[in-house]
């Protein structure tokens, strides 16, 4: 007996002999005849149902050989997951030889953008290291630079207000439409004889002119005399000259000018002037100090006090 599956159904063939069967025939003889008949008969099925039987146990045993429906299900269940197994390590296997030759990749790509940044790092320092080296050298320049250009001005500036020391600056000198040199220093010889009795001769005049200033006010006029004699006899009047509306100052530089109104705005100070060349300073202490242009007040003020205590100067 062999097994047909259709449709999910179970077909069974039968292998044994298949019983055979005699044609029924019409009675022709007698009685005993008919006895022998049935005997044959009888015979016959008695075989066949022999023949069924052995069938029947012969398929017994075959149906015991077969598969239970559970036991189908497991092998197909077992075999499955076995074949997903198989699979799923194979996927593992190539996945990882991907994965491991992209991470293979990038570690390159990774190691050779290390390389390239630390060749940049080195030559950024480099560059840094020169760049400061040069920075430091540019400003060591620079400041001797500075520091001469601030001596040269200074020098300047000396030199400058020493070329005036012999200057005289007179305001509020009425000015005439047709004012000449000869005619101003006639009016300037006049009002100094009228209001100071000091007897200015022209020889002691070496230049007189009028100097610009703000606009709708009397321009000053700026004498420079011979020497520093003639100078001292007039600035001793300033005192009857500004009584009479006149006012008799020193020809000072514009950075000492500078420095005169720094001085009148510190704390410290309360007054400043200009005298024979230099800008003095009173704090509010009655100390007496000289500055330079480029002075830190506080700095120097400091200074004349350490030195009048202990002597030791740091200028």
């Amino acid at each position: 007996m062999s097994e047909n599956t259709i449709k999910g159904q179970t077909k069974l063939t039968f292998t044994g002999t298949k019983p055979q069967t005699k044609q029924a025939t019409k009675k022709s003889r007698p009685d005993s005849e008919t006895s022998n008949s049935s005997m044959d008969e009888l015979h016959t099925i008695q075989t066949q149902l022999q023949n069924m039987t052995e069938g029947i146990t012969s398929l017994r045993d075959e149906l015991k050989s077969m598969l239970k429906k559970e036991e189908i299900e497991e092998l197909i269940t077992s075999t499955i997951t076995t074949i997903m197994a198989k699979i799923e390590e194979n996927m593992n296997n190539k996945i990882e030889h991907i994965v491991s030759s992209k991470i293979n990749e990038m570690q390159s790509k990774i190691d050779s953008l290390e390389f390239d940044n630390t060749n940049l790092k080195e030559k950024i320092q480099k560059i840094e290291d020169t760049t400061t080296s040069e920075n430091k050298s540019l400003q060591e320049q620079v400041n001797k630079a500075y520091e001469l250009s601030k001596f040269a001005h200074q020098k300047a500036n000396y030199n400058e207000q020493y070329s005036r020391k012999n200057n005289i600056k007179i305001l509020n000198i009425q000015e005439n439409r047709n004012e000449s040199e000869e005619s101003l220093a006639k009016t300037v010889t006049s009002t100094l004889k009228t209001h100071t009795g000091v007897d200015l001769l022209l020889t002691d005049i070496v230049a007189i002119h009028r100097i610009p200033t703000k606009r709708g006010k009397t321009r000053p006029v700026l004498i420079k005399l011979k020497n520093n004699s003639a100078k001292s006899t007039i600035m001793r009047k300033r005192t009857p000259m500004k009584n009479n509306g006149y006012q008799l100052v020193d020809d000072v530089t514009k950075p000492n000018q500078g420095l005169i109104s720094r001085l009148h705005l510190h704390p410290d100070i309360s007054s400043a002037w200009y005298f024979n060349g230099s800008v003095y300073g009173q704090t509010v202490a009655d100390e007496r100090i000289k500055f330079d242009i480029y002075d830190n007040v506080n700095n120097v003020i400091e200074e004349f006090r350490r030195f009048r205590r202990t002597g030791v100067s740091g200028r």
